[in-house]
């Protein structure tokens, strides 16, 4: 989860941080502002999932900001901090969760938790990267295969986007159509070992073998999923497993 906060007085901004890391503790990442321009900047990259927006602020006007902020994230939890309650009835206009009297404390931020127009779906352990090179990530750091053809297999899988893969396909993809007795028992050594190093990791039910090969997709984060689904942050730019053949099919996908 990631929130904004801004306020034109450093001291008063303080505060506020001071309460929201009290409430969030280690399950968000708050990033503090005093300048709109710079946080303007940092919302085009990186979309927060909550904005807690001072009103009255030297050039700029917290309810124009809002409406900002909402038309690069129309799905943006809105959460006006404020010393005046003239603007109440505008805060709503541009759709705030809610609008609280400064000082910001643990008490008003967990009632605006409550209130949250837009929930926040809890971000998974495991993250995969398709767009440039593919790797997984659990918690943020990255997965170390015990082999290169473990790695290529799970790639290959999500991929396929959670389909089933028969074993005699798997092994075209790894060894170029050989599917003699040799490769088959290969094959398993390989899936077995992908299902062991995962399982290290708390994620052995991501990859399943069942008739053949599939991974669970719902158990992940993936950018290529959020790209189907028109997140915006997740942006193809030309690149799409760079280490495997295969995936080059899919670039014309992308680019249509």
């Amino acid at each position: 989860m990631l929130i904004y906060a801004i306020d034109d007085e450093k001291a008063v901004l303080h505060y506020t941080m001071k309460a929201l890391k009290e409430y969030f503790k280690e399950e968000a990442e708050i990033l503090p502002f005093s300048d709109v321009d710079e946080m303007l900047a940092s919302f085009q990259t990186r979309p927060a999932d909550i904005a807690f927006l001072d009103i009255e602020m030297p050039g700029y006007n917290g309810i124009e900001l809002a409406a900002k902020l909402n038309r690069i994230k129309p799905d943006l939890n809105l959460v006006f901090v404020t010393g005046y309650d003239q603007y109440a009835l505008e805060a709503f206009d541009v759709y705030a969760s809610d609008y609280m009297k400064k000082p910001c404390s643990v008490e008003k931020i967990e009632k605006a938790m409550q209130k949250l127009r837009y929930p926040i779906a809890k971000e998974k352990d495991i993250f995969v990267k398709t767009f440039g090179n593919f790797d997984v990530f659990y918690k943020g750091s990255p997965i170390r295969f015990r082999s290169e053809l473990e790695k290529e297999m799970l790639a290959y899988l999500v991929d396929r986007e959670g389909a089933l893969v028969s074993r005699q396909e798997m092994a075209g993809i790894l060894f170029e159509d050989d599917f003699s007795r040799a490769k088959q028992v290969h094959l398993s050594k390989i899936a077995e070992r992908l299902s062991k190093g995962l399982a290290e990791y708390g994620i052995g039910n991501l990859f399943l073998s069942e008739n053949g090969y599939r991974v669970d997709l719902s158990l992940c984060d993936c950018d290529l999923t959020e790209w189907k689904m028109g997140n915006p942050i997740y942006r193809f730019t030309g690149e799409y497993m760079e280490q495997y053949s295969f995936a080059e099919y899919r670039k014309g996908m992308f680019e249509k």
